[in-house]
């Protein structure tokens, strides 16, 4: 008896304290962007988009409606922490909505 109740102390202890989990840093390099926001009314705001977006990414999305842009915007912010204020959305998407357009030729 006193060894299936040390076997199940043993199991416990395991179940309780799993293994530890090696972190460790790598680097990685990048290709630099040959893409940038066009001037305008809002490509300073959208300059945030970049501490996680390449320029080239964020100009090659499908054609969005400002509202799209809004919503895409707003959950960049609310799910990503995104740093755009209140204030910014309604220039910013108005902005995407026109680079987007202008970059599908619509």
């Amino acid at each position: 008896m006193a060894l299936a109740l040390g076997w199940m102390h043993l199991a416990c202890a395991q179940s309780a304290h799993p293994a530890p989990i090696a972190i460790h840093s790598v680097s990685v390099d990048l290709p630099a962007s040959q893409s940038s926001f066009p001037p305008g009314l809002g490509s300073d705001i959208a300059g945030k988009c970049l501490i996680c977006h390449s320029a080239g990414m964020v100009l090659k999305q499908p054609a969005l409606t400002q509202t799209e842009w809004t919503a895409e915007i707003n959950k960049m912010r609310t799910a990503y922490g995104a740093p755009i204020e209140d204030s910014e959305v309604a220039v910013l998407s108005a902005y995407l909505t026109k680079v987007n357009a202008d970059q599908q030729g619509k």
